[in-house]
């Protein structure tokens, strides 16, 4: 086995080159075409199923943000003027409204792109098509009705003389 970094010739089961000392226990799983995965770690699985659209997550974000608004117009309209530290109320409902509808968007469209369009029917490949030969759409030939006209002028020729 020869090593990916200096070309030294190592013995086939070395871990590390015996000259610059590379890791080489994964080159012949790359020469063989077989790398194993990097296993993902807890803290990039939880990303990945936080940022995966979920309809209980979005629905609950949502809840929660109508739940701080109808607390802020309680205060309001309890009869106590809300100070400034009810307004700040408002900054999570409104946050929490956001992010539960755009979860609901994206879960949505996430399904709306699942779905399979409708395929036109397929057209049978093994006939051609009639060729129309006055069709508008399809541009002249160069070769057509040559051969009709090569023997008119012919005829004419053969007329004059």
């Amino acid at each position: 086995m020869y090593c990916p970094k200096c070309a030294t010739h190592n013995i086939d089961g070395a871990k590390f080159c015996r000259k610059c000392g590379a890791h080489l226990s994964l080159v012949p799983q790359a020469l063989s075409g077989r790398l194993p995965e990097a296993p993902f770690t807890k803290f990039e699985e939880a990303i990945k199923r936080r940022r995966e659209p979920n309809l209980g997550r979005a629905i609950r974000k949502s809840f929660m943000g109508f739940a701080f608004l109808i607390v802020f117009a309680v205060m309001f309209l309890g009869g106590r003027t809300p100070g400034f530290g009810a307004a700040w109320l408002l900054i999570p409902a409104f946050v929490l409204l956001g992010r539960g509808i755009g979860d609901l968007v994206s879960l949505m469209t996430a399904q709306s792109r699942a779905k399979p369009l409708a395929m036109p029917p397929a057209e049978r490949t093994s006939e051609l098509p009639q060729a129309s030969f006055y069709d508008p759409l399809a541009p002249p030939s160069v070769t057509e009705r040559t051969t009709r006209h090569l023997e008119a002028v012919e005829q004419e020729r053969q007329q004059a003389r």
